[in-house]
């Protein structure tokens, strides 16, 4: 979020394999694009951009959702799973001659639906739709197995004329059992399945052979079947060899039909309208926008001053700085800080007293932070050393992000070289369920460090500096 107080989603681009950062508007200009027709009503399109921009809200990190599942450290991707999203040069390709009333059409929308979204308890929905619904949507448990208030099955007449409603597909027996991972016996002349409107009622003797069978709802003596058809016996047996699927509507029959959709707002229906009705029980409403003066609302931060107490084994400076005094220092005034900044945070200790590290993980477990960040100094036999590092667990991407943050953050706002950020086995990275990061600020056991770590006005601004690594990472402005 910068000073014009945009919004940006994180996106990572699977074909450029790099991250790129959009304005919250443009992401829903082009998932309105992609996702439903651009010849549709403008009320359907817009309750199309209401729900685009709802699933960037209950997704998107600084709203305080997940992120994409597939790629850490970002909002959404290109590759699909995300929703589709696209990009302005295939827009371009597609609608040719037609891209500028198209694109003027959809940006339309979206200004006149800006900051809309779907909630239910005053949170964001889960916004599910689909191309066709066949009659009726479906009831959010027989689909995903859980239940949702939001996703009821509702009547829906408006898609019975699109494009698909009804289709049918041949599909040979081998590619069937190819894609369902499955096998079935071989025919027999001695045996043969039912198949439910065809072949019924099958009577066979102590010998195998066909007494009578109903086909197509007509009985048939099994020397009929085999005159009429030219077999050889009445021992006869068969296995279909392909299958005509019928098919009706497109898509699992969740949430809103975008062709029944179409056609309330034909109807006169505006946008809300047809929200309310495909999501039971909802409300439109304005999202609360990340504030400018508390941009880590909604956070939970446990802060873990290293050391402490009378049973502790911190380190020493040259001039008998203690390494359990400035770590304590700068976690109290971090704390008002992040305080300030609208995070609820929790810290470990809040004076020189000891606490175990299995205290110190399972406080921070009872809270499930979004971070758990240990503060410590860091030291060596050889004075000259310096500088900042963090370490971080094996895997945790978004550690490493945020602890790169810090480092530049430190380095800019102290001077301390940046030592870069790693990744080790310390009990509290493998024990605390959450993202965590051990911060070594700078080595006390350089002269000039110690110094630099002594005075109120450094520990200032390292609380500074990782406060404001914070603020980046969640904003990513």
């Amino acid at each position: 979020m910068n000073e014009e107080k945009s919004i940006f989603v994180k996106i990572y681009d699977h074909v450029k394999g790099k991250i790129i950062f959009m304005d919250i508007d443009q992401v829903v200009q082009l998932m309105v694009a992609n996702q439903m027709n651009i010849d549709f009503q403008i009320e359907a399109l817009k309750a199309q951009a209401i729900m685009d921009r709802t699933f960037l809200v209950k997704n998107s990190k600084i709203f305080g959702g997940e992120g994409c599942i597939k790629y850490k450290g970002v909002d959404l991707c290109t590759d699909g799973h995300c929703g589709i999203i696209g990009n302005v040069d295939e827009l371009k390709e597609k609608w040719k001659e037609n891209f500028e009333e198209n694109w003027n059409k959809i940006q339309k929308i979206v200004h006149e639906t800006k900051e809309k979204i779907i909630t239910i308890n005053n949170k964001p929905i889960d916004p599910k739709y689909h191309l066709i619904c066949g009659g009726s949507t479906e009831n959010c448990e027989k689909v995903l197995g859980n239940k949702s208030i939001y996703l009821r099955k509702v009547l829906c007449d408006g898609c019975m004329n699109a494009p698909g409603y009804n289709e049918s597909r041949v599909l040979s027996l081998e590619e069937m059992e190819k894609r369902l991972k499955t096998k079935t016996l071989p025919p027999t002349a001695l045996d043969g399945s039912c198949i439910e409107g065809i072949i019924e009622d099958i009577k066979r003797d102590e010998e195998g052979r066909v007494v009578s069978i109903k086909i197509g709802g007509k009985v048939f003596k099994g020397i009929e079947v085999m005159n009429l058809l030219g077999l050889n016996s009445t021992r006869f047996g068969w296995k279909p060899i392909a299958f005509q699927i019928e098919m009706q509507g497109k898509g699992e029959g969740l949430g809103l039909c975008q062709y029944g959709a179409n056609n309330m707002a034909t109807r006169g229906k505006k946008a809300e309208e047809i929200l309310k009705y495909y999501f039971t029980g909802v409300e439109i409403k304005n999202f609360d926008k990340p504030s400018i003066n508390k941009p880590l609302t909604g956070r939970i931060i446990v802060l873990d001053p290293g050391h402490g107490g009378v049973n502790t084994e911190d380190v020493y400076g040259p001039t008998g700085l203690r390494e359990k005094d400035v770590n304590l220092y700068i976690s109290l005034k971090l704390a008002k800080k992040l305080r300030d900044l609208g995070a609820t945070v929790y810290e470990t200790r809040k004076e020189d007293i000891y606490v175990s590290l299995g205290k110190r993980a399972k406080l921070s477990d009872e809270v499930r932070p979004d971070f758990f960040l240990s503060i410590h100094q860091n030291s060596f036999f050889n004075d000259n050393i310096s500088g900042s590092e963090i370490y971080h667990y094996r895997g945790d991407e978004e550690g490493e992000t945020l602890g790169n943050l810090i480092l530049e953050e430190i380095h800019k706002k102290v001077g301390f070289i940046k030592r870069g950020t790693k990744t080790a086995e310390f009990y509290l990275l493998r024990e605390v369920k959450s993202s965590v990061l051990h911060i070594e600020v700078g080595f006390i056991t350089n002269p000039q460090e110690e110094n630099k770590l002594r005075e109120e006005k450094t520990q200032d601004k390292i609380a500074e500096a990782i406060a404001t690594g914070l603020i980046r990472f969640y904003s990513y402005g």
